[in-house]
């Protein structure tokens, strides 16, 4: 590829204005994207990361973002008001730091013994609760999605580390994607 083609190539920030658009198109689904983390806690503050970039995208009136902290059990009482939760959240697994992991939740597995959030959330008890008190009191999604991210440092910082940095920008790419690709 000469240098003059390059110049030509639509950049990432054009990408996400071109999905933007489409998701814009007449969608009944109301989906609720739902940061977790502590920002204090350098990369454990991925996914509130996460909403702050995509808060700077103008999206469809369908899409909710929501940064709840470390404080997340008391999403389940907005889950009712969604048919598609995506939650963000640093994830305790083997992996590369900046590693994303995308793990859809089966609803049928949730009050049972099957459900092992807690094996990779480094919120696992609030995550794990949360979804099991959202299927006892009814408020359940049809679809619940996480993208996590390994972390590399999870010690007293605002910064996130650069590679999880990184994950964040990406992140904010497969979850448009993903919204888009799943009409």
């Amino acid at each position: 590829m000469k240098k003059e083609d390059h110049l030509h190539e639509p950049d990432s920030s054009d990408k996400i204005k071109e999905t933007v658009q489409v998701m814009k198109q007449k969608d009944p689904r109301k989906i609720l994207i739902a940061g977790i983390g502590n920002k204090i806690m350098r990369d454990d503050g991925f996914g509130p990361r996460v909403i702050e970039l995509l808060s700077s995208i103008e999206l469809p009136g369908n899409i909710d973002l929501k940064d709840y902290g470390t404080s997340g059990i008391y999403a389940a009482f907005d889950l009712g008001d969604y048919n598609i939760a995506i939650f963000i959240d640093s994830m305790n697994i083997e992996g590369r730091s900046g590693e994303l992991k995308i793990v859809e939740i089966d609803r049928e597995k949730i009050l049972g013994d099957d459900l092992r959030i807690a094996e990779f959330s480094l919120h696992e008890a609030g995550l794990e609760a949360l979804l099991k008190l959202s299927k006892a009191i009814g408020t359940l999604p049809s679809r619940i999605i996480l993208v996590g991210c390994i972390p590399k440092d999870i010690s007293l910082s605002l910064e996130l580390s650069e590679e999880v940095e990184q994950a964040a920008h990406d992140a904010v790419k497969i979850i448009l994607d993903m919204i888009m690709n799943s009409r």
